[in-house]
């Protein structure tokens, strides 16, 4: 999608690698992180999941943006759909997302019109034997890629398996918790996170000068964009937080992370920005995405290459 598109999910984004690499740090110490890896693992594994997502995004107390959404996702035919709510910026937006058989479609919910992408050259379905086939040959390469990349993650994150915490909880599910604040914060991490999040509000004031900021699918999110802090200096990643429920299969059924960065915008105003994410999972190998039949309804095709142009202009 649209480049200026992700910054708005910049925030989540970051907090989620930083959760992520904070988390993996300490692998051979941590009787809670290898819980938590392992549940990771297993959860990624499903065939089919259903996800409830719910991010917030505070500055200075100030609600400035909520997304509520679920996804439905089957791994076996390549489904997914999901629903989503955006607010933000004195707006509210609601998008609805199906994907299957090569066909992707979108509705907005102020809309009739269905906009659809579809595969032409088929591509999807004529290599995915082969595809499996290649992924099943390059299985031994997968895990040895995986394995340095945890190594790397780890050397760049450090030490912090005393920070992850496992606690028993009801069911024979068990809670994770990862906390970290101030200096506890690896000095690479927060080096890393505060270039991104300066790097996203730079961009961010660039595209004030545009009068719309579009996807193709008729969703405008120039007002939601334009109500994010624009952090220039003394920027820091001050807190993070994690706590995950894992069931007795090694599943996650739910998972809250919250960030906080603070500092300062052009005019030197101080700003505490804190972005915070709730997903629920469930269904786990029993969901089936939505569908939805577009005989009789108004439709109206996509061309992606066409928009690509059309944006850098």
């Amino acid at each position: 999608m649209n480049k200026k598109l992700s910054l708005i999910g910049t925030g989540v984004a970051v907090g989620t690698l930083l959760l992520v690499t904070s988390a993996y740090a300490g692998v051979n110490a941590s009787s809670g992180y290898d819980s938590y890896k392992t549940a990771i693992k297993t959860t990624v594994a499903a065939k089919s999941v259903t996800q409830a997502v719910s991010v917030t995004v505070q500055d200075n107390g100030k609600s400035l943006i909520g997304v509520n959404g679920t996804v439905k996702k089957n791994n076996d035919n390549h489904a997914v759909s999901a629903d989503v709510t955006i607010k933000g910026g004195g707006t509210e937006q609601s998008l609805k997302v199906y994907n299957t058989d090569g066909k992707t479609v979108f509705k907005t919910g102020d809309s009739d019109t269905y906009q659809v992408i579809e595969d032409k050259a088929g591509m999807g379905h004529k290599f995915q034997a082969a595809k499996n086939d290649k992924e099943r040959s390059g299985q031994v390469q997968g895990d040895q890629f995986n394995k340095e990349a945890e190594n790397l993650i780890d050397a760049l994150v450090g030490n912090l398996q005393q920070y992850v915490t496992e606690n028993p909880a009801a069911n024979g599910a068990k809670e994770i918790h990862l906390s970290l604040s101030g200096n506890q914060i690896p000095t690479a991490v927060n080096a890393i996170g505060s270039f991104l999040v300066k790097k996203a509000s730079h961009d961010n004031v660039q595209g004030t000068h545009d009068k719309a900021f579009k996807t193709p699918f008729g969703t405008d999110f120039s007002a939601l964009k334009q109500s994010l802090p624009q952090l220039s200096s003394d920027v820091a990643i001050t807190k993070v937080d994690l706590l995950a429920t894992v069931d007795g299969n090694s599943y996650i059924t739910n998972q809250k992370a919250s960030l906080t960065i603070e500092g300062k915008d052009a005019s030197g105003l101080a700003h505490v920005v804190v972005v915070s994410v709730d997903l629920g999972l469930s269904g786990v190998n029993a969901t089936t995405p939505d569908s939805v039949d577009l005989t009789g309804k108004q439709v109206e095709n996509v061309d992606m290459k066409q928009w690509e142009g059309m944006k850098h202009k």
